[in-house]
């Protein structure tokens, strides 16, 4: 399983916790500064779910060239709407890609959205 999807499952619905606010920006600096230092330490590999979930966004938004948050933040009113906009995405891409909810542990990666924590 994707140790970055592991991870979102964590955190969603207290992205507070972890970052001190929701930002859709903070939290894509976090994931990526996450999959660095797994790779790093010699945790594991890199994880291509970042590479993989940017170009299922550009897909949906037929765009290119941008990141994942990025692209979704110019289709948003604002860093707390992206963030919404973020794990509706996140919970249609797992649904595609898997057909059913992922599971990280004991949790459904599929939990209710984010609060604003």
């Amino acid at each position: 399983m994707s140790h970055i999807l592991s991870l979102l499952n964590e955190m969603r619905g207290r992205l507070g916790m972890y970052l001190g606010d929701s930002s859709l920006t903070k939290l894509a600096s976090f994931l990526r500064g996450y999959d660095l230092a797994i790779y790093k330490c010699g945790l594991g590999e890199s994880d291509p779910f970042l590479a993989d979930f940017r170009d299922w966004v550009h897909q949906q938004f037929q765009t290119e060239g941008l990141s994942w948050e990025e692209t979704i933040l110019r289709h948003s009113k604002d860093e707390s709407d992206a963030l919404k906009r973020f794990w509706e995405l996140l919970d249609k891409y797992v649904l595609e890609r898997n057909g059913s909810s992922v599971k990280a542990g004991t949790a459904a990666i599929t939990g209710p959205s984010e609060r604003g924590s």
